[in-house]
Order: C-alpha cells, then structure tokens, then sequence
C-alpha cells in the first residue's frame, strides 16, 4: 500500500514540476530566438521533450493504475507552453498525427489473427458498421439535445462530427486488459480486439465523408438526420466507394510487398537494421498512393496488416517496430491532445463533457451493441450469449484513433466546432479511467472469463526436474520423449507444465489433464518392462502465459533441470534464452 501511495505522489509531483517548468518557456525561447533559424530551433526543442516525455510517462505510470495514455494527455497539457511550436505549425502537426494513425492502423492489423476475423466476420460487420453508425447517430442526438440543458449549445456540425469520431473504438487501450482474463470462450475476446480495430478505420471513414462534405458545401447539415442523410446521398455513395475500393486495392498491394520482403528474408539468415526501413515503408507508402487516388490511406495500411503475418525472418523488425509505434506514436498523439486542449474551455465545458461522457459509455455503446448482436443469441451456429454480449457492451474504450482525427480537425481550424475538442476530450479521459478498472469486476460478475492473478509456479520441492512445456495437445508425441531423456540421466522427476493462454476452457483443461495421466501411467510401465525405475510425474496447469513461466522457473527454481518446448518457442528470442540459468531444448 504504501509503495503504490509512493508511485502516485512520484507521478503527482513530475507533473506539477513540469507545470513550473513551462512556466519558463518565454526564457528558453528568448534564448533559441539569437540563433540562425529560431523557429526550427524550437521545433526541434520541442520534439526532443516529447522523445523525453514519452520516456518519463511510460516509467511514471509504471505500477500505477492509471493507464499511461491518460497521463499523457495531463502531460500534454502541463507542457503546453513548451510544446507551442509543434502544435502551431499546423503541417508538422498533420505529419506527425497522420504519420502515427497510419503506422497506428497498421499495427492493428498485425494484431488481428486474420483466420479469427474472417471466422466472426459477420459479428464483427454487425459492430462495426451498424453498430457504429448508430452509436454515432445516438450520440450526435444525445448530445444537441443536451447540450443547451448544461449551458453549452453546440452546433449540428459539432454534434455530428463528435458522433462520428468518439465512435470507434481503441484496440491499443482494450489488448492490455483483455490479457488479464482467461476467457470461457475465447471467441468473445477476438470479436472484441477485432471488431475495435475494424472500427478505427469504419470511424475515420465516417469522420471522412463528413469532412468532405464540410469542404463542399460548408455545412453537414441543419439538423442531426439531415446531417446523417449526407452519407446516405448519392455523391456521399460515389465517395465511400471511391475510398473502400482504393483502399483494398492499395492495401492487397502492400500485402504483396510485405510478402516479398518475407521471401527476401527466407533467403537470408540474419535480420539487418535495414529490414525495418523497408517495413515501414510498405505502409507509409501504401497510404500515400490510396490518398493520392481518393481513396482511404488508412484502410490500406490497416488491411496490409490484416493479411500479412509475421514470419520468423522478421521477428527483430516486427520488434523494432512495435516499439516505434507504443513507445512513440502513441505517447506522441495523447501528448498533443493534451497540449491542444485550453484548460479554461475544458473546465467550461466540464458538466455537458461529463454527463455526455457518462451517457455514451453505460447508455449509447451497450444499446447499440445489444441491437446489432442480439440476432446472434437465436443464432445456432455462431450463437452468442446474452451475458457474452453484455460484456462486450462494456469494452468500449476509445483511445488513440479518435483522439488522431481530433487533432487532425481541431488543427484545421474549422469555425462552428467550438467545444469539440474540450468534450472529445472529456469522454476520451472517462473511457480510459472508469472502463479499464471495472473490466476485470464485470467480466467475473457477468462468469465471462477469469481474472487471471499473477501466480507463480510451484517449486517441485527438493528434487529435481525436468519440465515439459505445452499449450495444448504437442505433449502427447513429445512427452515420452523426454521421460526418456530423465530416465537415461537419473532425473526422478518429470513436470508437464500447461499453459493454454488465449485457447483456455475449463473443459479442455480437465481433459488435458485426464490424458496426460494416463499417457503417464503408459509411460511408466514402459519404464519398468525394460528394467528401469519409475518417473514421479506432475501435471502443472497455469493461468499464465508459457514463456512467462518458463521465465521464472528458469530463474527461480533450482531444481530444474532442463526445459523441453515446442520449436515455435522460438520466438522466444534468442538473446533472451542465452540469459536464461537454465537450458531449453526445442522439439518437433
């Protein structure tokens, strides 16, 4: 308890010192304006403190229950001052956002098992299409209406590109809770992690076509339905066409190119620096060609990534670019948010950004997900429970896309949005701070799934071992094996060690576990008919995931021996298996 209280004041107190330094920001300024090119001087300035303060939140949050977005965003707005020539140079900004939603989309995509997706592709259409559409309608209503009752009239244009832009929802926000759960069905997980990256590209589509018409005519709409009619009309048709068809296409193409970079690879023993120029490339390059011809960049790099699964010749380079992308982009994008936002308006616009906040989150996004998913509770195949969808209508958090088109628009200097970005706001940091807490509590008050504790495997006592690690059915052809390998060297003891992670079902746990013994017993009286002594046998099912176990026996457990596991271990990386006390084998 009081290590946490340490955690929170630590945080509380870089913030408010860097409150005091911005404070400071005319100094340092003054200073950069004696050199050459004062403007370019700043910028830089002001880019190397974001580098540094993407570092500072990641630590800063580190054990706290605060998700580090949300402190990104208080971060954002404590270093306003310092951070005036990124935010005003309205092209840098634009490149900087659209650089990192591009890279952002696309490592959704990478993310998304794509046999999963085409299995609850009609779920995960019902979501995100429908679904979306009217969450956005729901809240664009919600929210003219309401708005006049707290004080704060918004416009129709406002209202319906708010609707359309708090719609989707986070991937990046949802993936880290959802591995705190063993789900009953794993299949509710997937439609989850699947369905918000789908709505990523579904709500910047929507925002789009808004935009645009924005663009045209100067008006969406004069009322919320008219407004919505828009994406109905033939020109709006001809226009989302346009940008679904480049968007495919230019997103099959980067597929094929990622594909060639794979073979190229497979040639080659040895990943190089160089393999992530290219990765990156695909998808800022895919991006471009799609907006270049009408079409949607963002789509593209998001199917790119769908299709495309990373082989073992690009692990270091799928590395590389995962920490890009969470360990930059992200923190990048909230920072500006924050830094985007004036204080007096989001006090000002405090009670209507709660109240709304509140109303999206337990009215608007649970009805629209129960009307869309509830043909599938008398579905036979593909069928769902009432309490699965409950669920889901519970993981809405909205994260790091809408809070990109929200700083894409609010740098576009649009007259009659006044309050967007301060609502925007105000429901972004509510989705971040009430939903991941209470996740966890609903998914076992509703017996969806587990909370899986951060348990430790058991030592084996003062014998040693040789342990057997599994995620499924592999044992049985390997685990005769390496009782084999225990008998020849005089081990007495042998762990098969199961880790069913995402795939878990208390079913398939007990049935596991019903084999393995008598595979076992078999084996042991294998043993004793060529003359040798038997194995003492334990059977060992954890909540965690495999290589995090195989971790910490590794370094805990004196009484291993060695560890047998499954060649695809291999992605556990070979510079962290040299540090490892004790051996792995790999196995067919």
């Amino acid at each position: 308890m009081q290590n946490a209280l340490l955690l929170y004041l630590r945080l509380f107190v870089s913030l408010i010192i860097l409150v005091f330094a911005s404070y400071s920001a005319p100094d340092i300024f003054s200073l950069f304006h004696q050199s050459a090119e004062p403007e370019l001087v700043m910028s830089f300035f002001s880019m190397a403190l974001i580098f540094a303060l993407s570092f500072g939140i990641f630590y800063l949050s580190k054990g706290t229950k605060i998700p580090s977005f949300v402190v990104a965003i208080f971060f954002g707005m404590a270093a306003k001052p310092l951070l005036v020539p990124v935010i005003e140079q309205h092209t840098l900004l634009s490149v900087l956002v659209g650089f990192g939603a591009t890279l952002i989309l696309f490592g959704g995509g990478l993310e998304t098992p794509f046999q999963n997706f085409k299995k609850l592709l009609g779920k995960i259409t019902a979501l995100s299409f429908p679904g979306l559409l009217i969450t956005a309608f729901l809240f664009s209503l919600s929210i003219f209406f309401l708005s006049p009752k707290l004080g704060q009239g918004l416009s129709v244009t406002a209202a319906i590109l708010l609707g359309a832009i708090l719609a989707s929802t986070d991937p990046a926000a949802i993936i880290p809770i959802l591995k705190k759960l063993r789900f009953n069905n794993p299949e509710t997980k997937d439609l989850i992690i699947s369905e918000s990256a789908v709505t990523d590209v579904t709500g910047t589509l929507l925002t789009v076509v808004f935009l645009s018409t924005l663009a045209s005519t100067g008006l969406i709409g004069s009322s919320i339905s008219s407004g919505y009619q828009v994406i109905f009309s033939a020109a709006s048709g001809v226009f989302l066409l346009k940008q679904l068809a480049f968007g495919t296409l230019f997103g099959f193409l980067g597929y094929l190119l990622l594909n060639a970079l794979t073979q190229f690879k497979s040639s080659h023993n040895k990943e190089h620096e160089v393999d992530s120029a290219f990765f990156l490339f695909i998808p800022i390059m895919i991006f471009t060609l799609a907006l270049a011809l009408g079409g949607s960049g963002y789509l593209a790099a998001f199917i790119a990534g769908l299709l495309f699964v990373t082989s073992e010749h690009l692990e270091e380079t799928e590395r590389f670019f995962n920490h890009i992308i969470d360990g930059f982009f992200k923190p990048t994008i909230f920072l500006l948010l924050g830094a985007l936002v004036d204080i007096p308006a989001l006090i000002e616009y405090a009670p209507i950004g709660i109240a709304s906040a509140a109303l999206f989150m337990f009215v608007i996004r649970p009805l629209s997900t129960f009307v869309v998913l509830s043909p599938f509770l008398l579905k036979q195949k593909d069928k769902m429970t009432w309490r699965e969808i409950a669920f889901i209508s519970c993981v809405r958090e909205t994260g790091a896309i809408p809070a990109v088109l929200l700083v894409t628009i609010a740098s576009l200097n649009i007259s009659g949005i006044e309050g967007l970005l301060p609502i925007g706001m105000w429901i972004i940091l509510a989705t971040l701070i009430v939903e991941p807490p209470i996740t966890p509590w609903i998914a076992s008050k509703l017996r969806v799934a587990e909370i899986i504790h951060d348990t430790e495997p058991e030592s084996d006592n003062d014998k040693s071992y040789v342990a057997l690690g599994t995620r499924g059915n592999s044992y049985e052809n390997r685990l005769p094996i390496v009782a084999q390998f225990a008998s020849d060297h005089g081990i007495p003891k042998v762990t098969l060690m199961l880790c069913l992670e995402y795939k878990y079902q208390p079913k398939l746990e007990q049935e596991i576990h019903e084999n393995a013994f008598r595979l076992f017993e078999k084996i042991n009286q294998d043993l004793l008919k060529a003359g040798r002594s038997a194995i003492e046998f334990r059977f060992y099912s954890s909540a965690g995931f495999l290589q995090e176990n195989i971790d910490y026996i590794a370094k805990n457990d004196p009484h291993a021996v060695v560890i047998f596991v499954g060649r695809k271990m291999l992605d556990y990386r070979l510079k962290e298996v040299k540090k490892l006390a004790v051996p792995l084998r790999f196995m067919e």
